[in-house]
């Protein structure tokens, strides 16, 4: 229960943070899919940068496990494939449509019910067919167990990355913008 009621409110939280950075707004986001406005794009590189160490940190210090899923390439692209589509499609991913349709934005709604669909759609095609993509299953694995450094150290090099990127981009936008 107190799991659920950790995820209720995380959820709270960064829809609201999504919601005071415009990451709900269609326009906003498809001027960063045109690489058009990059503020976006920023954020989400810096949620990432900060979650990773907050969440190795929490590791190290044992509060939290991280459980592992298998990996299944296949089973990436073809999500990947169909979550690429329904971004295009619509301009909202997962996330921004349920935000955007709790702000009240109608367009949300189809994104949200055409998502509703598709994961019934795949469970029907599952259920009735042999179709599987479990036996394309790599076993559980991890970029730590690949390079085999120091979750924590790897945690703060990535996120180090992520932090010079959000830089990058700055340092080019104010150059294109002096001209």
């Amino acid at each position: 229960m107190m799991s659920l009621l950790l995820a209720l409110l995380f959820g709270i939280g960064f829809g609201y943070i999504l919601q005071r950075v415009d990451a709900l707004e269609y326009k906003n986001i498809i001027n960063a899919l045109r690489l058009k406005d990059l503020t976006i794009p920023k954020f989400m590189l810096f949620s990432v940068a900060i979650t990773c160490v907050g969440i190795f940190s929490l590791r190290t210090a044992g509060l939290v496990s991280l459980d592992l899923i298998t990996t299944n390439v296949v089973g990436n692209i073809i999500g990947g494939l169909i979550f690429g589509v329904g971004f295009a499609f619509s301009g909202y991913c997962p996330g921004t449509s349920i935000g955007a349709m709790g702000e009240g934005k109608r367009d949300a709604k189809y994104t949200v019910i055409g998502g509703v669909f598709g994961v019934l759609l795949y469970t029907l095609i599952q259920q009735y067919t042999n179709f599987s993509i479990a036996k394309f299953d790599i076993g559980k694995i991890s970029l730590v167990d690949i390079v085999q450094i120091n979750p924590f150290s790897l945690a703060v090099m990535f996120s180090s990355i992520l932090v010079i990127i959000i830089y990058a981009i700055d340092y080019l936008e104010k150059k294109k913008i002096q001209g």
